[in-house]
């Protein structure tokens, strides 16, 4: 089994600390609203989804009563869990809490293993990588492990996550350009000394054909 490593070589990982640094600012300035706003948004589409359910299988079961009553009940399931949605933004705080926290966290694990990945001697952005995984993983844990945690606070940690994704990214760019750089100077420094190295052969055919004249 591969272990993929989650790295900054790909312009996606800028994309999505953006779109979360937004997130997080507007969490930040609006957090009553945020949770309103989510909490009914994900109500609507249970409920919607339980009532299409329940309308689907009603009309299925008087055509045929041999049809199961299974997406009747569930149907039903996520009509209630809807109604919790829509009605408890409480409990989308603490669901949104979770998710943010697990992403966060995994990040943090996911960018410490890249650094541990990297030469320790010869890469002198090796101890920046490795303290942003840290504080990745302390941000993950304490969005997690922190009850009363208010939107309002997690948004500061989504636009903290963000920054320090942001940096990651520029600081992984800036190895990558210093790395090419002395790869390329190695590359003119092979290609002169061959240039030095080189012998130069004398035909001595032509030595002979002058001496006999």
């Amino acid at each position: 089994m591969r272990v993929e490593v989650k790295s900054y070589n790909n312009n996606s990982s800028l994309v999505s600390a953006i779109l979360f640094f937004i997130l997080g600012a507007i969490m930040f300035t609006n957090p009553d609203t945020m949770v309103i706003v989510i909490s009914r948004i994900l109500g609507g589409i249970l409920i919607l989804f339980g009532l299409y359910s329940c309308i689907k299988n009603y009309i299925l079961v008087r055509q045929n009563t041999q049809v199961s009553a299974i997406p009747m009940v569930a149907g039903i399931s996520c009509m209630a869990i809807g109604s919790v949605f829509f009605f408890a933004a409480g409990f989308v705080e603490a669901m949104v809490r979770f998710v943010i926290g697990g992403w966060i966290l995994l990040s943090g694990i996911m960018r410490f293993a890249s650094a541990m990945q990297i030469d320790k001697k010869n890469n002198p952005k090796f101890f920046s990588l490795l303290i942003i995984s840290l504080l990745l993983i302390l941000a993950g844990l304490y969005t997690i492990l922190e009850a009363n945690l208010a939107f309002q606070t997690i948004g500061i940690v989504l636009m903290i996550y963000a920054g320090l994704e942001i940096f990651g990214w520029l600081t992984n760019k800036s190895v990558v350009k210093e790395t090419m750089t002395k790869e390329e100077k190695k590359k003119k420094r092979s290609k002169n000394k061959d240039v030095v190295d080189a012998v130069i052969i004398k035909d001595d055919t032509d030595e002979k054909k002058n001496s006999k004249k």
